[in-house]
């Protein structure tokens, strides 16, 4: 069969469909209805004559065609994302579009250097005619993008580093232990014996890609239960409940703090630094428009850093 610009567009569809494990998951990815997602799939299984995933009120699951075509709709996307890149290159640093992912409310913290790096990117130049997609994920899911080649730069905390990818460190910020005012910890001073047993029967709250890290600094084991949060609005959310203790960055944190309704537990033994690095595939150093953009952002960078 030929492949035409809407086949391309319904795989698309269908491929931001497996990687959201839903309809209703990719929603906001595709900022389309689920209506239209759906009506969309059906049309390229009819497209296809293949069921390619099996949806409803037991949920979502690839059929074996399906698995099948997802994984060479991967191959195709990253093979165009390739040839695009390559035109860029040829091109210079003329034109092209720009993927950035970073995490969430890292704009909060005065050492980003994201938005400076972006303003003097986007000063007028002749010739230049950029577009820019700005994104925000989780470092797990910043990594897969970059080695599917769908985001150019990502911006985040990189526990793991991956082979294929290259990190440069940008700049630290401060986490420190918080809970709500009125949860034991808060009143609990800096008595190492009192505070430790309290701390022992709180519950615990995590982002999961700092997951690790954050229990080594209480003395967790692996076995302790840990509620997870994706993002930092939904971890300062089961901290006010009164109900968890939990790692926040200083900058995210200061305005709950300054009012009282957040406390920082003992930050001279639960603190903790978190290297925020830009991650660009390997294939991406010989690419102009990447290469720049990260200069930028490394000089920022250097600008904001604090005096050793």
């Amino acid at each position: 069969m030929n492949l035409n610009s809407g086949d391309l567009e319904k795989l698309r569809v269908f491929f931001a469909i497996v990687q959201a494990n839903g309809i209703a998951n990719a929603q906001g990815v595709l900022n389309k209805d689920a209506s239209t997602i759906s009506r969309a799939l059906t049309q390229l299984e009819e497209r296809l004559q293949l069921r390619l995933c099996e949806r409803g009120r037991q949920g979502f699951a690839l059929t074996p065609e399906g698995r099948a075509v997802h994984a060479k709709a991967r191959e195709l996307f990253m093979s165009l994302r390739g040839f695009e890149q390559t035109v860029e290159s040829v091109r210079g640093i003329g034109g092209g579009t720009l993927r950035l992912a970073t995490i969430d409310n890292v704009i909060a913290d005065n050492h980003c250097p994201l938005v400076a790096a972006l303003r003097d990117f986007m000063q007028p130049q002749a010739g230049r005619d950029i577009d820019y997609s700005l994104t925000v994920l989780t470092p797990e899911a910043m990594e897969r993008q970059l080695l599917d080649k769908r985001i150019d730069l990502a911006l985040g905390v990189f526990e793991s580093p991956h082979e294929l990818l290259e990190y440069t460190p940008l700049y630290d910020e401060t986490d420190h232990l918080y809970a709500a005012a009125a949860h034991p910890a808060s009143d609990a001073g800096h008595d190492t014996a009192t505070l430790a047993a309290v701390l022992s029967a709180s519950r615990f709250a995590s982002r999961s890609f700092l997951d690790d890290a954050e229990r080594a600094l209480l003395g967790l084991g692996r076995l302790a239960r840990v509620s997870h949060a994706s993002n930092l609005e939904a971890l300062l959310a089961l901290i006010l409940t009164g109900q968890y203790v939990g790692f926040m960055p200083a900058h995210y944190a200061r305005p709950w703090a300054e009012t009282g309704a957040l406390q920082r537990i003992d930050p001279t033994r639960y603190s903790r630094r978190s290297t925020l690095k830009v991650a660009i595939h390997r294939d991406s150093a010989s690419r102009a428009i990447v290469t720049e953009f990260l200069a930028h952002l490394t000089e920022r960078a250097d600008s904001t850093r604090e005096p050793a």
